[in-house]
This record gives C-alpha cells, structure tokens and sequence, in this order.
C-alpha cells in the first residue's frame, strides 16, 4: 500500500498549475501576471475583464479541476455517469426536484455581461484541460477524464445547487405533518413551533413519513455571522466588517480565495469554484459579506390527481400532468434509465420514489405533494458580482444587490468613507392566506403566490443609532412588519451573543473581531441550565464551575450536549424512525422546545435524572470514567475529507485534517452536528474573514485546510492549524503590500 500511495502522490505532484515563470496559453489576448502568496493565494492582473474571466477559469481549473466537474455533475444529476448505481439515488433526486431543469431556466434570463462572463471562464477551464501535464489524480483513480458541458445552463445549475441547499423548508413541512400525525397537533406544536395551518388528514401524514424517510435532506443548521461596526466604535475611527459563511465540511474547500484586477474590477475575498468573480470580499471602496435569509421560498401542495394519476384538480379543471423523462447515463450501462417525473402547475410531484438499481420498480404512495421553489426559476446572475463591487456608495450597492434573487441573502456592508449598511435581498413568496407551515391544498386555488415582497419593502438599514448592524440567521425583522419572510428563521442565539460583544467595547479592532468570531460561550447553556433541577451531585459539581464555554477542551461541555440530547430523545418518544427525522435539525429542540417544556413543566424529574444519568454514562463510556479527563472536542470532531477519501487504504492521501473542535451550531463558532447520529462536526466556518476600511491592508482572513485542491500541494492543508486556533493572516490589498506579500510570479503568455 505505502508504493501505491506514493504512486498516487507522484501522480497528483504531477498535474500541479506551475507557479512560477512563463506559461504559453491559447485563448489569451494579452499577457497575464499572477503573484501568488506563500498560502499559494493568486493575485491576478490582466489588461481586459475577458482575460481576467480567462484567467480566473485557468487558475481554478488547476486547483480544483476536479471539484467544477463534480459541482456540474451533481447539479445536472449526472454524478452516475462517473460513479455508477452508487450515486442513482443522488441524481434522481436531483432530476425530480429539477435542479437541472432550473439550469435552464436560469441561464435564460442572464444578461450578455453574465454569458460572457461565463463562456470565457470555461474557456480558461479547457485550456488548463488541454494544456495540463497530467490529470489530477482523481481521475487516474476513476479511470476517466474531464466532462466539462459547454452550456450556459449546465452551469446556471450549479448556482441553482447553490441555492437549493439554502433555500427554505420543505423538508419542515413534511415533519410538522409527521408530527402532528403520529403525536398529535398538541405535542407537534410544542416540539416544532410555530405550528399553524389546516389540519393534516391522515394519510398525508404517512405520506410525509415515507418522504423524509426516503428522500435526500440537505442537513439544516447552515448558516454565518457578518457584522460591520462604524468609526465610532473603532480604535481607527473607520469601520470594520467581519464575515464568516458557515457551509458544510468538506474537502476541497467551498471556496477559491483570489484578489482579482482589471480595468473595469478589483475585488479581493473568495469565489465559486464553478464561477467568475467574486463573491464575498472587498474593494479599494468597500466590503460586504453576506449570511443566508432563511426565508419561506418553499411550499408543498398537497394535489388531488385522478384515478390513472395523469391529471390534478384545480378548482372545477382536471389539468394534465406534465411528464419529464429524465435520462440518466449510468456508468457500465448501454442504456440509460428513464426517469419519470411528473410536474403540476405547482411543480414536480414528490408522490412517488424509484427503489432498486438497475433493475428497478416504482413505489407510489398514497398521496402527492407538489414542490414549488423559488429557486426553480431565479439565482444570482453573474453580472452581478461586477455591480456589487463597482458602486461609489451603499444606496447604489442596494440596487446592485436586486440581482440575488435566490438564495435570499443578508447583505453588510461598509465603506471607506464611514457608512455601514444592510440590505435583505432574495424574492420572497406573497402567500394570500397560510404561513408556510405545513402543506396546503393544491386543488382550491386559495394558496397562489401572488407575486413577491417588492425589494423596497425588503428590510434595510443604513448607519444605525447604536452604531453597527449584526446578521446571524436569525430573524431580520420586528413583530410589526408587515410581510411574511418566514417563519423557520435560526435561533437568535449567535446574533445576541455577538451583539453582547460588540457591546463590551468601542475601541474594536481587527483582533477584537478575531476574537468574536472564535467565541464558543453558548447562550443556550446560559438560559437553560439553571432552569433545570439537577440531582446528581456529580453533575453539579461539573456544571457550577462552568461558565457555559463548548471549549474543545471542556468536560462539562461534553455532558452538557449529550445530556440535551438524551432530552430530545425522551421528548419525542420511543419511535426511533421519528427520533431520527426529528433530531436531523437538532435546533429545533434545544432552541425552540426544550425552553418551552421546561417553562411548563413537561418534563418530569424522573426524566430529567434518567437523561442526565444516561448522558454521564455516555460520556464515560466515550472518553473514559474519570469526568476530569473527559474533553468535548474527544467526542465533537471534524474531518475534512475529499470524496474519495472515504475509499479503504486512500485516507493518508485524502483526508486533509481531523480535528477537535469546541462550540455547536448555535456558538458564534459554529460547529453544528446532526442530533440524531454522533457528534461529528458538519459544518464549520467556511472563510472567516475581518475587513479594515481604514487600511485594507491590515485586513485578515483564513480558509479551513488550504487554497489548493491537489493533495501533493503545499496549500492542500497549510491554514488548518491556524484556523483551528482561531488565528487569521493577512489580507494585503494595494499593490505595495501584494508585491511584498508575493513569493512567486507567473506570466501568463497568449499562444
């Protein structure tokens, strides 16, 4: 195993981008300089935004080659064609839900900016392709080649990918329903609130089992912190911006860190792997960071079809059933399997899954429910990432800001001249009655969107009273608002606490920030604990000495999750099934139930003392007997891993860093697990990153592991320590500080 490891290494040392001295392109119009850092970050100088768009395509396709074509082939379901009946289940669902479909409606709409934008950065993805010395290693390992589309809509999709992973609630809906039906409206209502809407018959209820226990969930508790704080809470007397996206774990990165000039753009921050520009960062005016709405862009429509099920009621019509037949190319098959999907005016049904590989049957349920998705139809056009960085002031940044249409994102913003800002943006449904809850009838037409909240409306601030603006996931607005955004926005928890920092001072610098972002105090503990009537007297000596930190190295942190999900489980019941589909989003106990039941009385000391005596005893059989030893970062880990890492004998090659980490998802630093399974992290700060407007050059940021995705890369890991400890490094913006800041230097010549 150690000669084939090597062997792999050799082959990924291989296909490295050279860094270094001149390399000859065709497809260039003009010489291109790239200085790179030693983080391997590229600074890219070009004399057009075509070759800019080339060039960033070129760059990134030496990278990451491997994760663009892994983005498209998810986002079209198309991942069969590489992994064979593996992955069936993956693009089925892909194709029913119509992330590929979406593709195409996207792309439609895009401007003559974005389609150029586009075509030349897959121009620079196919001449790295054609120029390369060797594939990446990945595909030595697979036995197969780059398929990279030429379509504007293969990679309209992978925003529209993008966008479904941080998009609304279907997947609630479906659970309040299960709830209501196994427990009651009752015990549903105070296990998920809110619960509103019409009674769920019976048998939707099954049908709502059947779906979360067969179909794809993305995992909930996603989210980021931005704050921006104005000059006269600042040593500096300017302000200061802070960002950290909160994305899935994952190896290579979800980001490409690049500063980017032409006549035209400058930005410096991270970008898409599959797209040009950037999308979080700065300029030489302002910086902006974003976290997700979390608004209703979702709603099931439970339809009443005809008896042979190829046509739905809609008031006093039987409207035929649009039917798709999605082909799905299986590697080691000469013929492709036929999907079926079939589609309302509400969207596509989800009545029905496909069981077996091959050779495989259809199971029909009792009942269909149809998805409508904002997100079906509406992204974020290209072009747009040229509009946000090219405005003279934050009026102007709200109207470039329209374009982000789905996911709904909020906006901070600051500038050099001292002004902060906020700006909700996204296309939010107008339901005319229902909240978004739960289902509804498809059939009686009460529940046609009727248009969207129009963008002025959206909610907005500039240069606040109190002297900086905080987005957290949680809910954007007052109770008098006179919208519906949603109702299933995250817990407050993250926002209050880092408003309870920015508070403690007005002197906040970069480090300030820094801090903020690593802070692992859980407000939740805070709230709860001394609410709860302990009778172990171990316990009590564990949790009176604590200060409510989830640090890595805490005992009390340890029994403290554990303890709350022994909680959950004696809440829910003895229905494992239900357990599991409830405690997927772990928020939706600690946050929203367990206050309530302990606010009634719900729950039993007898409860309380078994989970907390079950939780001791969890926490000694993972970490050993004496509680003095026992550390929650022991039991609370993440691992960054490429995809085929988890391919026997290929782990030294592919997992970049497994480590110990503190906080849960409702810590400033997130690091957020699935209740119903054990505690491994899986989602953490994507890019963390603190923007100076007094000097961007003092600005600082940090990836998770590293910029590159070639494992023989001395950037496929180099930041990971840093980030573990909560370190940043420097974000040099003007020329002086790059030059200074640049290790090697390579000219990109036109062939």
């Amino acid at each position: 195993m150690p000669d084939f490891l090597d062997g792999l290494r050799a082959s990924a040392a291989a296909s490295a981008f050279p860094v270094d001295g001149e390399l000859t392109v065709p497809g260039l119009r003009a010489a291109v300089e790239v200085l790179r850092d030693r983080f391997g970050v590229a600074y890219i100088s070009a004399d057009s935004l075509e070759d800019l768009w080339f060039a960033q395509g070129l760059l990134t396709a030496g990278e990451r080659l491997f994760q663009i074509d892994m983005a498209l082939k998810q986002a079209n379901g198309r991942l069969s064609e590489l992994f064979g009946d593996l992955t069936l289940d993956d693009d089925r669902f892909t194709r029913t839900i119509g992330i590929n479909r979406a593709g195409v409606a996207i792309a439609a709409g895009w401007d003559d900016t974005s389609r150029a934008m586009i075509a030349r950065f897959r121009e620079g993805i196919h001449a790295w392709v054609d120029a390369m010395s060797a594939p990446p290693v990945e595909y030595v390992l697979l036995d197969a080649s780059p398929e990279l589309p030429d379509d504007d809509a293969s990679w309209a999709a992978c925003w529209a990918m993008f966008s479904w992973g941080l998009s609304g609630n279907w997947d609630l809906e479906l659970l309040r329903v299960h709830l209501a039906a196994e427990l009651g409206e009752e015990a549903a209502g105070r296990l998920l609130p809110p619960l509103s809407g019409h009674p769920t018959a019976p048998a939707a209820g099954r049908l709502a089992r059947d779906l979360l226990q067969e179909l794809p969930r993305t995992p909930r508790g996603q989210g980021s912190n931005e704050w921006a704080v104005a000059g006269d809470r600042t040593a500096s007397g300017k302000p200061l911006l802070a960002n950290d996206p909160h994305l899935l774990v994952q190896q290579p990165g979800a980001w490409v860190e690049l500063h980017l000039r032409a006549p035209g753009y400058e930005a410096r921050g991270v970008a898409a792997p599959f797209a040009p520009g950037i999308v979080l960062g700065t300029t030489a005016h302002h910086a902006w960071g974003a976290t997700n709405v979390g608004g209703d862009v979702q709603d099931l429509y439970l339809e009443s079809l005809n008896e042979d099920r190829t046509a739905a009621q809609y008031e006093d019509l039987w409207e035929p059933l649009t039917a798709l037949h999605e082909e799905i190319r299986v590697r080691g098959s000469d013929e492709p399997i036929v999907h079926e999907v079939r589609a309302t005016r509400h969207g596509p049904l989800l009545d029905s899954y496909l069981t077996g590989r091959l050779r495989h049957a259809r199971r029909l349920l009792d009942a269909s429910y149809a998805l409508r998705w904002v997100g079906a139809e509406h992204s974020i056009r290209p072009s747009a990432l040229i509009d946000v960085a090219n405005v003279g002031s934050f009026e102007e940044f709200r109207q470039a800001a329209r374009a982000l249409e789905c996911p709904g994102q909020n906006l901070v913003y600051a500038d050099i001249d001292g002004t902060i800002g906020y700006q909700c943006t996204g296309l939010h449904p107008i339901r005319p009655t229902g909240d978004g809850t739960v289902p509804v009838p498809g059939w009686n037409g009460e529940h046609e969107w009727q248009g969207f909240v129009p963008f002025e409306e959206l909610p907005s601030a500039v240069d606040p009273d109190r002297g900086f603006l905080v987005t957290a996931n949680d809910r954007i607005h007052a109770d008098d608002y006179p919208h519906l955004i949603g109702l299933d926005f995250h817990a407050p928890d993250r926002a209050a606490r880092i408003t309870e920092l920015l508070e403690a001072r007005s002197d906040h610098t970069v480090d300030t920030f820094r801090v903020i972002q690593s802070d692992t105090v859980s407000l939740a503990a805070r709230a709860l604990l001394p609410r709860i009537s302990l009778s172990d007297a171990r316990a009590t000596e564990i949790f009176q000495a604590w200060e409510h930190d989830l640090a890595a190295d805490s005992a009390a942190a340890a029994l403290w999750e554990v303890f709350v999900d022994e909680l959950a489980r004696r809440a829910v019941g003895d229905d494992e099934a239900l357990v599991a589909e409830y405690l997927t989003d772990r928020e939706l106990f600690r946050c929203r139930a367990l206050p309530q039941l302990l606010d009634e009385g719900l729950l039993s000391q007898e409860q309380l003392d078994d989970a907390l005596a079950a939780a001791w005893d969890r926490c000694a059989e993972a970490t050993g007997p004496e509680a003095a030893s026992w550390r929650w970062g022991d039991i609370h880990r993440a691992r960054f891993v490429h995809p085929l890492g988890r391919m026997p004998g290929l782990e030294p090659l592919f997992v970049a860093a497994e480590l110990p980490l503190g906080g849960d998802e409702q810590t400033v630093n997130n690091a957020g697990f699935e209740g119903d399974g054990p505690f491994d992290v899986y989602v953490v700060p994507s890019w963390r990153a603190v923007y100076d407007l007094s000097n961007l050059d003092d600005s600082m940021g940090i990836l998770p592991t590293g910029q590159s995705g070639n494992p023989a890369s001395p950037h496929w890991n180099d930041q990971t320590d840093m980030w573990t400890a909560g370190a940043l490094r420097p974000l040099p913006f003007t020329r002086a500080a790059v030059e200074a800041a640049s290790t090697e230097r390579l000219t990109i010549v036109p062939g």
